[in-house]
């Protein structure tokens, strides 16, 4: 199952227990970039009927996220820490969201979260409500003692247009006798493998109704971070 293999990848801890919530800025905040900014003094906390309807969504959408915190994986594998994000809820949409903590060193990260939600559709929160939602994001990065002797892969698939492929397969192939490493491209075209012994690789990037693309003779070092880019053209 998918959520086991991502459990080898890393780790996102969402914190699943909603924030109650005020409408000022917390200590440490970074709350001079969101996407959408609105005033939400006026605007009443999501009641906990309506926290468990988001929280069961999330629990059952965390996928969303997942992809979403793997292309920032794929950019730069040391992103770790908070974020929280106030919102209000209006007709199972998000009215309007800011981020209130940033511990991760990236402006752009929430933004993007921010994004992915805003594509949700919660039945049963009618609102005007407002919450807070805390992510604590954990990247597996190269200092963390099991990867310190072998290597991470990660990359993107996109077809000529620049879209991302889904479903995309990744075929690690060693150069000399040794086990084949696959991977799988998600939702966003990011694909992430890790464990990769040192030596010499040859990758294979193939899709259904799509050509295959290959990189031969890549060399993965202990404690290193490939990253690599595969386009695939419809045949």
């Amino acid at each position: 199952m998918r959520s086991k293999r991502v459990g080898i990848i890393f780790m996102i801890l969402i914190g699943l227990a909603l924030y109650g919530l005020s409408c000022g800025n917390e200590p440490g905040s970074d709350s001079g970039r969101s996407r959408t900014e609105a005033e939400t003094g006026d605007v009443a906390p999501l009641d906990s009927l309506g926290q468990k309807v988001l929280l069961d969504y999330v629990r059952g959408h965390f996928d969303d996220i997942h992809d979403v915190t793997m292309r920032y994986h794929h950019r730069d594998h040391t992103i770790n820490g908070l974020v929280a994000i106030e919102m209000v809820w209006e007709g199972g949409t998000v009215r309007s969201a800011r981020v209130l903590t940033n511990e991760t060193g990236d402006e752009d990260l929430p933004l993007a979260m921010i994004e992915k939600i805003q594509g949700w559709k919660v039945e049963g929160l009618d609102g005007p409500s407002k919450v807070v939602l805390p992510f604590n994001v954990r990247l597996v990065g190269m200092d963390d003692p099991e990867f310190l002797n072998t290597g991470i892969m990660t990359g993107e698939v996109m077809d000529a247009d620049g879209n991302p492929l889904s479903g995309a397969l990744i075929m690690i192939r060693p150069q000399v006798a040794g086990l084949v490493h696959r991977a799988e491209t998600n939702r966003e075209g990011i694909f992430v493998r890790t464990l990769i012994p040192p030596g010499v690789w040859d990758v294979e990037c193939s899709l259904s109704g799509y050509g295959t693309a290959s990189k031969v003779g890549l060399k993965i070092m202990g404690g290193e971070h490939c990253r690599e880019k595969f386009v695939l053209n419809k045949k």
